[in-house]
């Protein structure tokens, strides 16, 4: 694990202001690799940096950038690659030596083998720049599910790119401007959508894509997608057999490494899962990390449950709200885009580094591989309902103006549902939305920011959900997938923990696995029950009550806080938010009187108090004209 960034500036930058802006962009991402840290130049064309974070082959040969034995190919990479032992041996076949015991040589020398194919033989997490000088050929490329982050910004001094935005800030090549559209996103549905991003003129590189600069152009390609779900013969037992054995082997080959690693063990059914499988793939010593709470529901009890019965060495930690408010601008300042989650991924990987634990597996992805959240039955019903009111002339909109008259948040949800797109991603969009459309228009005061909320389509920012054909679980799935947990859980995951120097890996998100699951048809797939097949699989490995649980979630109980302890903190900040520009004053007080009147969510506190303190630490760490290097 690792943080990577580079330039590539084709000699419209002096070879020593090059190298300088790239040490400047590493030495910002040190938290990412505090075991070494390096930075390469050709001289005049590109400069590659990384620093480091010792996980596979902890000697001085794993230093990066590596090149081949001819400097010709020269690799900065964020991630690990899970099958690198095999493909070795496969690549050792056909003639290839190696002088390390490094994923990192071995990603080398597969593009030396298979050229930018080599992407397809990769099985695991990535992110990672590769240059190819005889071809004077640069290449960008991530993960199948977007697991690791790169950013990239095109500027007349060339192509800067990084794991973290604040790297490109960094570097004096990129100016910190916050871009009204991500921000009137972020409002509507609590995370960034990529590609774009909170700062203007920078993009995501999204998942599954290979960037390719060669001969002064740049293009994109995909070389994988979900796949879609095919008719089968395949009866329930059948397939929760063949789950159990590809969640195993996921799991077994997520444990590799050189360092002591751990788990998230939340209590639920998929970070249980993921412990169940160690123990029955042989790991002997597993340590798991817990947060609890005092106030509200916590997941500990059911943690503990786990942790004896698999005899883990267990470390459960509770946090309070003024945990909370000591780390609140910590928090704010590890994400590289606002967001209304990540808080809870923050401080287990605060606990779980403090150990001495550099690696940690979590359970993430488990409710969108197998249909655990509500959206997967709720979506399909709200587009239903959306086209039977559509078809009488006049009900839907008289429908929509009479739910307009409730203040209740659900007859708001379902009047946006039936003012929104008559698509699948209209309604989606109506479960996972936090602002309504009509609620931004009153709430900001920046002219700048109420242009972009009044012209934003979200629903339109939402990937197509092709090659679903047609089955409501696997469209939502796909949604789900590439929107909430692209756009915010592994997001939040990986810049959360890497403020901490904490690798997560996520086995059930092992593209095998979710190929084998994404192709079942959706009846089959979700079961009768919420995670109906995960369940069958792994249920009997369990203790019962964390099977029969119903699902909370790996959340922190904010709407307790707010109301309470956090009240005073929370009633500043949102004084500072109504004084910073960004909103009207009378709406944020309003929007505080609607949460203490138990008529608004908390998640709409929270994200007008993150952007406001967001875009006040961006303005306070611009890069100012005299450290800029464009002259």
């Amino acid at each position: 694990m690792c943080g990577i960034c580079g330039i590539y500036s084709d000699g419209a930058l002096a070879p020593d202001v090059l190298r300088l802006a790239a040490g400047r962009m590493c030495e910002r991402i040190r938290h990412r690799g505090p075991d070494d840290a390096g930075v390469w130049s050709d001289g005049a064309r590109v400069a590659l940096g990384n620093a480091r974070l010792a996980i596979i082959d902890l000697s001085p040969l794993g230093h990066q950038p590596m090149a081949d034995e001819q400097q010709a190919i020269w690799l900065t990479y964020n991630g690990e690659i899970y099958n690198f032992r095999e493909l070795r041996e496969e690549l050792r076949g056909r003639g290839f030596t190696f002088r390390t015991r490094t994923d990192t040589e071995v990603i080398i020398q597969a593009y030396r083998a298979y050229g930018p194919k080599f992407l397809t033989h990769l099985r695991g997490m990535f992110a990672l720049a590769l240059w190819d000088g005889p071809n004077r050929r640069l290449l960008l490329a991530r993960d199948r599910l977007g697991i690791k982050p790169l950013y990239y910004s095109q500027q007349p001094a060339g192509l800067v790119f990084a794991s973290e935005i604040k790297a490109l800030l960094a570097s004096g090549l990129v100016d910190a401007r916050p871009e009204p559209a991500a921000l009137a996103a972020f409002l509507r549905m609590g995370s960034v959508p990529g590609p774009m991003t909170a700062i203007t003129g920078v993009r995501e590189l999204p998942p599954a894509t290979l960037l390719r600069l060669e001969a002064g152009r740049l293009s994109s390609e995909r070389y994988w997608e979900i796949p879609a779900p095919s008719a089968t013969s395949m009866r329930s037992a059948e397939a929760a057999a063949l789950v159990r054995e590809r969640l195993a082997d996921a799991v077994e080959s997520h444990l590799v490494s050189d360092v002591p690693l751990g788990v998230f063990l939340s209590g639920g059914l998929d970070s249980s899962s993921v412990v169940a499988l160690m123990r029955a793939a042989g790991h002997e010593h597993i340590r798991t990390f817990a947060i609890t709470f005092r106030e509200g529901v916590s997941e500990g009890s059911f943690a503990s449950s786990v942790a004896r019965k698999f005899a883990t060495d267990h470390t459960e930690q509770v946090v309070g709200p003024d945990d909370l408010r000591q780390e609140f601008d910590r928090i704010v300042a590890a994400m590289d885009q606002p967001t209304v989650d990540g808080v809870n991924t923050y401080f287990v990987s605060k606990i779980t580094r403090a150990t001495g634990t550099i690696v940690a597996l979590s359970g993430l992805g488990g409710d969108e591989i197998f249909a655990g959240y509500p959206s997967f039955r709720l979506v399909p019903q709200l587009q239903r309902l959306r086209r039977k009111a559509g078809a009488v002339p006049g009900v839907r909109e008289a429908a929509a103006w009479m739910l307009g008259l409730s203040k209740d948040g659900r007859a708001e949800k379902l009047r946006e549902v039936l003012r929104g797109r008559p698509d699948i991603r209209g309604a989606y969009l109506g479960v996972r939305g936090l602002f309504p459309a009509a609620g931004l228009r009153g709430l900001v005061a920046s002219d700048a920011l109420a242009e972009a909320c009044r012209t934003l389509d979200a629903a339109a920012l939402l990937p197509e959900p092709d090659g679903t054909s047609g089955d409501p679980i696997a469209t939502v799935g796909f949604l789900e997938m590439r929107s909430y947990m692209h756009n915010q859980l592994l997001r939040d995951t990986d810049v959360m923990s890497m403020a901490h120097s904490l690798e997560v890996r996520v086995p059930l998100l092992d593209h095998i696995l979710v190929e084998l699951v994404a192709r079942l048809p959706g009846g089959l797939r979700a079961g009768e029950s919420s995670k109906g097949l995960l369940t069958a699989a792994v249920g009997t490995l369990l203790p019962p009550e964390v099977v029969g649980r119903a699902k909370w979630g790996f959340t922190f109980p904010l709407e307790h806080w707010l109301r309470g302890r956090l009240r005073a903190m929370a009633e500043q900040r949102l004084s500072e938010a109504a004084s910073g520009g960004l909103f009207r004053a009378a709406a944020v007080r309003r929007l505080w009187h609607d949460f203490l009147a138990a008529r608004t969510h908390w998640s709409r506190v929270w994200a007008v108090i993150v952007a406001d303190a967001w875009v006040r630490q961006l303005r306070s760490q611009e890069i100012t004209a005299t450290g800029s290097l464009r002259g």
